[in-house]
């Protein structure tokens, strides 16, 4: 959309904008705008085509986190023949941009108290995860990673992972799931606290794909000693009653989901859209994909060994 068109937008939905400027691309049909009035006053303005979708399960997604004292995006006007939803402004200290090396534990620590909180809030009428429908994610993996990316021929090693991880996510405990539940999407608001953000596709699912979403992030090599650390944190906190060891394991086969789930999905948007902004994200997510496979599991070497050269060279010619 044209600026002008979000403006015309904003002002029938009751925020009388002068300005709007995009906000950040999502992998999603939605439009994030930020628009200002005369006053300097900003709101978010959350745009997505009625035939595509509609904002119903955010927002009452949105209005149970809060009876939970969750912070979150809070919809303050809402038109369903238009599409679009109208949020207060959260500011744009989303926590990757503000961790260093000095407060990155604190930081990660209290977004694991947010998560414990969703994942205890009550959601009325919230849809669970369906199997088929995670490896329905996994399978642009081989469909279209490999083969339409990269390239080269579906693996039958792959196709035995997913079926692998399949079982162990069924078999870990399945809670509320934010399934986006990483750094971009937690913000440090006004008040100093972590607000969620873009939580639309929340169900009930594994533990281990929020755990992983948190903890084994896109843009970093894994550091596994802070990841003992804040496992035991997080065991602590939420009053688990499984061992640290079985914690690591939910996360392992969370983030072999959700990693595997984002190559595909990064990939398809460049070979079906031609949207290349997040294409050069890619080496270091297959990398902790890699390091977080199992030892003696045939797949990791040659993801590590050919995999890894071969992504390298084909983002270099894009």
């Amino acid at each position: 959309m044209k600026e002008e068109e979000v403006i015309s937008l904003s002002n029938k939905c009751n925020f009388n904008a002068i300005t709007a400027s995009p906000l950040k691309l999502e992998a999603s049909a939605r439009q994030y705008w930020r628009v200002t009035d005369s006053s300097n006053q900003s709101k978010i303005l959350c745009y997505l085509d009625p035939d595509l979708g509609d904002h119903i399960d955010f927002i009452n997604i949105s209005n149970n986190l809060k009876k939970n004292d969750v912070s979150c995006s809070n919809v303050i006007h809402h038109n369903s023949e238009l599409g679009i939803t109208i949020q207060d402004d959260l500011g744009d200290d989303d926590l990757l941009s503000i961790l260093t090396d000095s407060n990155k534990k604190h930081f990660l620590q209290e977004s694991l108290k947010v998560l414990i909180k969703v994942q205890n809030t009550k959601i009325s009428a919230i849809k669970i995860f369906l199997i088929d429908e995670l490896k329905d994610q996994m399978n642009l993996f081989n469909d279209i990673f490999f083969e339409k990316f990269l390239k080269i021929s579906s693996n039958q090693l792959v196709k035995d992972l997913i079926l692998e991880t399949l079982s162990k996510l069924n078999n870990q405990p399945w809670l509320n799931c934010h399934y986006d539940f990483e750094r971009r999407n937690l913000i440090l608001n006004k008040q100093n606290e972590l607000s969620i953000i873009d939580f639309q596709d929340m169900r009930i699912g594994p533990i281990g794909i929020d755990l992983a979403g948190i903890l084994v992030d896109h843009y970093y090599e894994i550091d596994f000693n802070l990841l003992n650390d804040l496992l035991q944190f997080y065991k602590k906190e939420s009053e688990s009653i499984y061992t640290v060891d079985e914690l690591f394991e939910f996360l392992r086969w969370g983030s072999i989901q959700r990693n595997i789930r984002i190559l595909g999905t990064l990939a398809n948007l460049y070979v079906k859209e031609d949207r290349s902004y997040r294409l050069k994200d890619l080496p270091m997510i297959l990398k902790n994909l890699t390091r977080m496979i199992p030892e003696g599991n045939e797949l990791k070497i040659f993801l590590r060994e050919d995999v890894q050269s071969l992504l390298s060279k084909r983002i270099s010619e894009i």
